[in-house]
């Protein structure tokens, strides 16, 4: 036989363990068994803040781990070097630099501005994966000096000296297919005293090779 015991409300004796007074109506349940859903709730997050303060110790480790890696030296290649690019999908070489005033031919050439000087290099790229390598996706080249500053190249130039040097297998509009090699050709226009000054990079795909 169940106990009796007295309303929460208007005191009468009624069996324990039931919801409701039948006297008064009164809900006899405490907080936490009428709200299961909000003391479920605030289970969760008390836990959660006790498993995050207990962790909290190794999180200074963690946290310390992407200075450690910022801190290494990256690998700097040299010109005539293959290296991995692409996610290693393809390799690429950076075969030649050269300085010049004027690039081109008697047929059609372009003059360096006042105090600057052309810097003109050719690199071959080539797909060593199993897939094409859409166009849009090969690597390209930019000019970079020691402070981390990038040039980009000037087209009509780099024109001009791919005619010169009759290097016609680049690919601009077309798919890398696999096991073939091109060969790209970039010209920078920079100022002369900048560049005779300092370290010089050509940057492939984020692969630094040093010019200078």
């Amino acid at each position: 036989m169940n106990k009796l015991v007295a309303c929460k409300a208007c005191n009468k004796e009624i069996a324990k363990g039931v919801k409701k007074c039948p006297s008064c109506g009164k809900d006899q349940r405490n907080f936490f068994r009428r709200h299961k859903i909000l003391s479920f709730i605030g289970a969760c997050v008390i836990i959660g803040v006790i498993g995050s303060a207990a962790s909290g110790g190794g999180s200074d480790t963690a946290s310390t781990e992407p200075s450690k890696q910022e801190t290494k030296s990256e690998s700097v290649h040299k010109t005539g070097e293959t290296f991995k690019t692409n996610g290693g999908k393809a390799e690429a070489n950076l075969v030649k630099v050269e300085q010049a005033d004027t690039v081109g031919n008697q047929y059609g050439n372009k003059k360096v501005s006042d105090g600057g000087t052309f810097v003109a290099i050719q690199y071959t790229i080539k797909n060593v994966s199993k897939k094409p390598i859409g166009a849009f996706s090969l690597p390209s080249a930019t000019l970079e000096d020691q402070e981390g500053t990038s040039y980009d190249s000037d087209i009509d130039a780099s024109s001009y000296y791919a005619v010169a040097k009759d290097i016609d297998n680049s690919k601009f509009m077309s798919d890398l297919n696999p096991n073939i090699l091109v060969t790209n050709t970039m010209v920078f226009e920079i100022s002369k005293d900048a560049y005779a000054k300092g370290k010089w990079f050509v940057v492939i795909d984020g692969e630094k090779v040093q010019v200078k």
